[in-house]
């Protein structure tokens, strides 16, 4: 074969090559990072330089096989190039065009037979295309130039599409803009002040109906909470952490009326809480999941959290970065059975930020927070104190027995968890009692949302347990109907020293309407507005008010 000839077929190859690792190293990652801001620390700067060597490897290892095979034969070349490019239509259409019935990545374990549309559609494109292309080779073998040139044309004409379709992203969801170089740490989590403390203990998705099930059941259980008032009866704000917490620190609402890092901002600059803290002269920390704490780091005002430290820009390790990236591409694109295989949780990447000298980045995972628990000492300073913590709680998956350690989670149960909840919230506060400053500290254990198995739409009623400064009487229950839209002023009068049962102006008997935002996971340009005209828990109450919220 004359030189000629060779140029003009690798040259074929060259381009969907570049084609392909162009879509799946730096267009999928980016896209997904413009369409998720809220859900990365890491910006498009950082992200580009990293996957842009991953593209340029396998850009060059998918180039040298190509050579490699056609040095064995022009008409093998020929077949893998055609399959190749028939491979690179399927992943486009599966990346682009069949995510609608992707499974949430909430954490649930995943049952894969549930989505056996989704599996049929994967598997009619995956077959079927290259069945259809591979008879077009045929019928077209003796036109192997014009071939040629349609992969040729249509990998640059997609890559050009694609390139187009980010900077249109990029535009749309401000994907040009650096984010600070901030982190969550651990630090003086454990330090208490001798003065006046206040905590608020956050155990993710545990539901009030269950935990009082468990209590009455386990009347040892009760005696965890000797000071403390259960508030059974209250309902939350939303579904899911991502706008729970901001409510619970600021009181306001989000409802879709603008992007949500400019409603966080506003929202933390004029939390009455955060606000009486800092009159009173309390030291702030935020203990808060490394995940949805990037929600939080902004340069509006996180320097007032004691916790939330600059850090140097970059990854600790950028093979794992890559690779993780290249694993959540895989999760779009790859065809549905081989989605079980390519899954990350994108709190992994927050395990890779640098770190400054000496400090530990904060997790929400039960078993460490225990550990710490157990083997951290409390440490004194003259200042108040007030310490946010938000650990994983009852959250899915369930992989944690009584005794908080990790188990297998095809063995793990709702109980499990909410039994390393209790575990974990008497050792905290013994570890309070034995250091001296229990007395001293106003103390809510919460949770962030509910949870029923297989129900999103009863999550409206958390944990809430309060006791004051000073207090003590033995473990009481209230049915008052309480609502998160009371939390500011209900903090406002624990500061002033009010005891955990005189912090609502609601008694049991009465009655009220609460308000509860719903949205699916993932889905939150879309609120449903409902009202709970009974108990906090009972579905059957909750009504639909008919606003929509939508963006």
């Amino acid at each position: 074969m004359d030189k000629k000839k060779l140029s003009v077929d690798l040259k074929s190859g060259v381009w969907l090559s570049a084609a392909v690792c162009f879509m799946l190293c730096l267009y999928a990652p980016l896209e997904l990072l413009f369409t998720n801001q809220d859900e990365f620390w890491f910006d498009a700067y950082l992200l580009t330089p990293i996957m842009f060597v991953a593209f340029a490897v396998l850009c060059a290892v998918s180039i040298l096989v190509l050579v490699l095979l056609h040095r064995a034969g022009a008409g093998l070349y020929g077949i893998v190039l055609w399959l190749y490019f028939s491979a690179y239509l399927c992943l486009y259409v599966q990346g682009n065009l069949l995510t609608e019935g992707l499974p949430p990545l909430d954490g649930e374990t995943i049952d894969w037979s549930r989505y056996t549309a989704e599996k049929a559609r994967s598997v009619i494109l995956w077959v079927g295309v290259p069945a259809v292309m591979l008879a077009v080779k045929f019928w077209c073998r003796k036109k192997r130039e014009l071939l040629n040139r349609i992969v040729e044309t249509v990998s640059i004409c997609m890559t050009l599409m694609l390139c187009v379709t980010l900077l249109t992203l990029a535009i749309q969801n401000d994907g040009f803009a650096r984010k600070p170089n901030l982190c969550v740490t651990a630090r003086n989590m454990f330090q208490m002040s001798r003065d006046a403390n206040f905590v608020i203990l956050v155990l993710d998705a545990v539901d009030a109906q269950v935990m009082e099930e468990m209590l009455q059941e386990t009347p040892e259980y009760q005696d965890i909470f000797t000071d403390f008032t259960f508030y059974d009866n209250v309902v939350g704000a939303y579904p899911y952490t991502k706008y729970c917490v901001p409510y619970i620190l600021t009181g306001q609402w989000y409802e879709n009326e603008r992007e949500f890092a400019e409603y966080e901002a506003e929202a933390y600059a004029e939390s009455p809480l955060l606000a009486e803290l800092e009159q009173s002269g309390y030291g702030m920390g935020l203990y808060e999941d490394a995940y949805e704490a990037e929600l939080l780091l902004n340069d509006n005002g996180m320097g007032r959290f004691e916790n939330v430290l600059s850090n140097e820009r970059g990854v600790t390790d950028s093979w794992a970065f890559a690779r993780w990236q290249l694993l959540m591409t895989g999760f779009k694109y790859a065809p549905f059975d081989l989605k079980r295989f390519s899954f990350v949780n994108p709190n992994a990447f927050s395990g890779l930020k640098i770190l400054p000298e000496g400090e530990r980045l904060f997790t929400y995972s039960n078993t460490e927070f225990y550990d710490g628990v157990l083997h951290d000492e409390i440490s004194y300073t003259d200042q108040r104190c007030f310490r946010f913590i938000h650990i994983d709680g009852g959250h899915v998956p369930f992989i944690y027995n009584e005794n908080v350690e990790i188990i297998p989670e095809e063995t793990g149960t709702y109980e499990d968890s909410l039994k390393a909840c209790l575990t974990i919230t008497r050792a905290y506060l013994q570890k309070l009692k034995d250091a001296g400053v229990y007395d001293n500290s106003a103390i809510i254990v919460m949770a962030d949302h509910g949870y029923a198995y297989g129900d999103i739409h009863a999550r409206q009623n958390p944990i809430f347990f309060v006791k004051g400064v000073d207090e003590r009487h033995d473990y009481t229950v209230s049915d008052a109907p309480i609502s998160f839209e009371d939390l500011q002023e209900a903090y406002r009068r624990l500061l002033q020293g009010a005891d955990g049962g005189s912090i609502f102006d609601w008694h049991s008997g009465d009655e009220r309407e609460r308000r509860f935002l719903f949205h699916e996971y993932l889905k939150e340009d879309y609120m449903v507005e409902y009202i709970q005209t009974g108990r906090a828990h009972d579905s059957a109450t909750m009504r639909a008010t008919g606003r929509i919220y939508e963006r």
